[in-house]
């Protein structure tokens, strides 16, 4: 029978990498950006008449169909899709000037003035603090992220 940390033993040549994986994913938490937009139509947003869920096709030029979408504070432009009312013809997309705090789930939603109407407004139909966030240190990485941009520009 072998010992269970023999050199040779798939356990032992494993450990590095998953160290090295978890200082990753560690390291990256440090850096990922700790405000969400979230289109899906949550429950608090149901009882709101003629109000449907949306998806954010767009965040300042970077298109992603990712749901909900992980995002840093401050200004942005968004490109939204709003699902189809009952009845209603295409509602197209639109884009939006959307400013975001840290730390904060966004619910995002189309109003429309009627279930036929392809009109819509964004609206927020509700929103949420993150826990275990600092917003001082999110609008510090929002800046580093925007200054290593203009630099890459």
């Amino acid at each position: 029978m072998r010992a269970l940390f023999n050199k040779n033993n798939i356990i032992h040549r494993a450990t590095p990498v998953l160290a090295i994986a978890a200082s990753l994913l560690l390291s990256a938490c440090g850096t990922a950006p700790l405000s969400q937009l979230d289109g899906r139509l949550q429950a608090s947003s149901r009882i709101q008449f003629n109000t449907y869920g949306v998806r954010v096709i767009s965040v300042d030029g970077d298109f992603s169909l990712q749901n909900p979408r992980w995002i840093g504070p401050g200004l942005h432009t968004l490109v939204v899709t709003a699902a189809r009312g009952p009845g209603a013809r295409d509602v197209g997309q639109q884009a939006f000037t959307f400013n975001v705090e840290p730390c904060t789930r966004y619910y995002l939603a189309a109003k429309r003035p009627s279930a036929m109407s392809a009109n819509w407004d964004l609206v927020v139909a509700d929103q949420e603090t993150l826990g275990g966030c600092d917003p001082e240190n999110e609008w510090a990485k929002a800046r580093a992220e925007k200054a290593s941009q203009l630099k890459a520009s």
